[in-house]
């Protein structure tokens, strides 16, 4: 009898050892529209206190229903293969596929591979040809590449910094090209300016400003490891920057580069990450020495939390001697500093050695020292 007993203790300790996999289907908006890419979120749950390791099909098949009628759909995972849940942790796969061509209407959604809920979701009628896609709004697509601020410092004079970012994504990725290249709506254009502003000087004269477009594919989330914490990405593409002015006081030069992205943590929290922009230099006329100042890279690095302290920072190092130069930078809400009245972020940040302004690339001034807001990060 205590024989039994002891064997039955033991079975149910390693019952509850193994890891069991539950699988969950979601839809944020909760609506997919006939004839167009449908989106719909795997959770893959672990609840047990050891590591979940599964192996997710290349494809998975769904069934739709609607009152009157029923479909069978592909749905491809963003990430298949060997996948690994961290105990008590979950997993979140976007599938993709294709809403049949069908009448708007209530519809119910089932995974035929795993034991899923089923999914309650609308399905709209597909888009009608002639004024109603003319009338119809595109869909917004620009987004913050860089920093958005205004500081004010300096040492050796008053003065200010600026800096604004956008980046725009060509192709829709509910259009029909996104829908057979699925990395097309990756494909970039940005725009940044940094300015350098003296406010010593009686007529408040702009001292430089520094214009960069690019062009590039940009995937921040290519890879994932260790239940997610630990996110691998990539943006590589061609670029530009130059100061616009013209005679002696023009600086400019063209580049390709690669930068990889290396996150670990919650990229919307707490984290901490590495991403050196590795570039060369095309047509550099105005400033064939550049390099001896810059460098190579652009190491870009940085922990915090948006939605608290944050700090990054940018170095660089010249192949000549020890030219180069450090700038680092800290925010923190205003909405903490204020009881919620204020928004944006307070910044500091610091700047020393060659090359703030591309037109004094290869002067070391005075380092700076400036304060001011935040208005994106």
């Amino acid at each position: 009898m205590i024989f039994f007993r002891l064997f039955a203790a033991l079975a149910l300790l390693a019952t509850a050892s193994i890891a069991r996999a539950d699988f969950i289907l979601s839809m944020p908006e909760g609506t997919a529209r006939a004839g167009v890419p449908l989106r719909v979120d795997l959770i893959v749950l672990n609840d047990s206190d050891v590591p979940l390791r599964l192996d997710l099909p290349a494809t998975l098949h769904a069934r739709l229903e609607t009152a009157g009628s029923a479909a069978t759909i592909d749905l491809l995972p963003e990430r298949s293969g060997a996948l690994e849940v961290a105990p008590r942790q979950f997993l979140r796969v976007p599938l993709r596929g294709d809403a049949p061509p069908a009448a708007a209407d209530n519809a119910t959604l089932t995974l035929s591979d795993l034991a899923t809920n089923r999914l309650a979701l609308r399905v709209e009628a597909a888009p009608t040809t002639g004024t109603a896609l003319i009338d119809k709004p595109p869909p917004l697509a620009v987004s913050l590449y860089d920093p958005v601020y205004f500081l004010v410092g300096g040492d050796g004079g008053l003065n200010a910094k600026f800096q604004i970012s956008l980046r725009f994504r060509l192709f829709d990725d509910h259009g029909r090209l996104a829908r057979r290249l699925p990395w097309i709506d990756d494909l970039y254009l940005s725009f940044s300016q940094t300015a350098l502003w003296d406010l010593g000087e009686l007529s408040k004269p702009f001292k430089d400003a520094s214009y960069r477009p690019r062009l590039f594919y940009g995937n921040y989330d290519l890879a994932r490891y260790l239940g997610g914490n630990l996110r691998f990405g990539v943006e590589s593409g061609i670029g530009h920057e130059s100061n616009g002015k013209v005679g002696d006081d023009s600086r400019s030069y063209n580049m390709l580069y690669v930068r990889p992205t290396l996150t670990f943590g919650d990229p919307d929290g707490l984290r901490a990450y590495i991403a050196p922009l590795i570039h060369n230099y095309i047509a550099e006329s105005d400033n064939e020495d550049i390099a001896d100042y810059r460098g190579y890279v652009d190491l870009l690095f940085g922990v915090g939390s948006k939605g608290g302290l944050d700090f990054w920072g940018v170095l660089r190092k010249g192949t000549r001697s020890d030219f180069g130069s450090v700038e680092l930078s800290a925010s923190y809400p205003l909405s903490k500093l204020s009881g919620g009245d204020l928004t944006g972020w307070v910044m500091l940040q610091y700047f020393n050695g060659y090359g703030e302004s591309l037109l004094d690339y290869n002067r070391k001034l005075d380092s700076q020292l400036r304060l001011g807001i935040a208005i994106a990060l």
